[in-house]
């Protein structure tokens, strides 16, 4: 399924696969395991696991998007000419259930389980093939050879479950599990809309800072959940602490994954804009804390708020005064694109993927100081 030898691959070496098996076997408590399809690997199981039930999802999605069924008389050929044993020959959605059976039941086995979440599809899917007597041979085992009549019944069953599968994914209970995300994510920008509306309540001018934490290349693959949930923590504990921190009025964090780059934070930080000035400068500062001192090396970072003028249409980045209506507009933007549940996440933990600040508690009685000249922009957060 992944061909480390593929110069296009995000993991391909100048060492051949051989080599570099040869390499690790010889360093003696390194442990070499298999993906979903039987392949060594040199890089963590789980990671390949993640990537192969990605894939599978995907999948799954094109199938229910496509509904088809199992020709019985294409499908059933006779092991050699003359005998009265068959078996069931290559066929495309064949093939693609017993890919899907084999990578699903391995992650999901209730006695052995991976740290996954199954979608909505891989859930359905379990519900449906399961209990398949011929997908679990022909996946775990070899395609088995039958009498006619018996490989007509593993079709009809096959049939039969592609059938109550399609039928499950119309029902209400399906449709409301598959929204759940969107659902989730709908919250989530409402939390920051919340948020942002009472910060500037409070304060008329925010520091704005976007950045985006991560592993480098070499060491992404190697960081598990827990692992980045660690570094994680171990920066939030900062705030209160740091003097980087000093003026820091709010935040919201969201947990992606992705095959290149594995575990990565997009961290946005509330300012008070009349404390904080230099915004570019105190991203780079938060983004070299995370490489250096959290991850000890192993992180990497990207700045949101360099040449953010030029980057983005509606810039929500650097000083935003509470009465600045086209980076008003950029921040509501930006918060319906941050709390967009990630569905590679979602999968790969149990735990949270996403957290705001609490959002200030409003003065009590008339505001001090002179009144403001502007009514506060009033906008909405825009649908997910």
């Amino acid at each position: 399924m992944y061909d480390l030898n593929d110069p296009h691959h995000p993991d391909y070496d100048t060492l051949t696969e051989d080599s570099m098996l040869s390499l690790l076997y010889s360093l003696g408590d390194t442990q070499c395991e298999t993906n979903a399809f039987g392949m060594d690997i040199s890089s963590p199981s789980y990671h390949y696991w993640l990537r192969d039930l990605i894939k599978v999802n995907k999948c799954l999605k094109a199938m229910a998007r496509k509904p088809a069924f199992l020709d019985s008389e294409r499908l059933i050929q006779s092991v050699f000419f003359g005998s009265d044993m068959v078996r069931l020959g290559s066929d495309p959605l064949l093939n693609m259930l017993q890919t899907v059976y084999t990578v699903i039941v391995t992650i999901f086995d209730p006695q052995e389980p991976m740290p996954y979440r199954p979608s909505p599809y891989a859930e359905s899917f379990l519900w449906a093939f399961q209990q398949c007597a011929y997908l679990h041979e022909a996946g775990f085992q070899i395609p088995p050879t039958m009498t006619r009549e018996n490989a007509e019944q593993a079709v009809m069953d096959l049939n039969n479950r592609l059938g109550a599968w399609y039928e499950y994914m119309t029902q209400p209970s399906f449709i409301n599990q598959r929204g759940r995300n969107k659902r989730n994510g709908r919250d989530n920008c409402k939390r920051v809309h919340h948020l942002i509306d009472s910060l500037f309540a409070c304060y008329s001018r925010l520091q704005v800072v976007r950045v985006d934490l991560s592993y480098s290349k070499d060491e992404g693959p190697w960081i598990d959940y827990e692992t980045a949930s660690y570094h994680r923590e171990q920066l939030c504990g900062l705030f209160n602490t740091h003097g980087l921190f000093a003026h820091l009025l709010g935040f919201a964090w969201k947990l992606e994954w992705r095959p290149q780059k594995g575990f990565h934070y997009h961290f946005l930080f509330f300012f008070n804009g009349h404390q904080v000035r230099n915004d570019v400068m105190r991203a780079s500062q938060i983004g070299q804390l995370w490489a250096q001192q959290i991850t000890g090396g192993q992180g990497v970072y990207f700045s949101c708020n360099r040449k953010a003028t030029n980057r983005y249409k509606f810039n929500a980045c650097g000083e935003v005064a509470f009465n600045d209506i086209h980076k008003r507009k950029g921040l509501i933007k930006l918060a319906s694109y941050l709390t967009k549940v990630d569905e590679y996440a979602s999968m790969a933990v149990q735990g949270r993927t996403f957290q705001t600040s609490p959002a200030p508690r409003l003065p009590d009685g008339p505001r001090v100081g002179r009144p403001r000249q502007h009514p506060l922009p009033n906008f909405q957060p825009e649908s997910i």
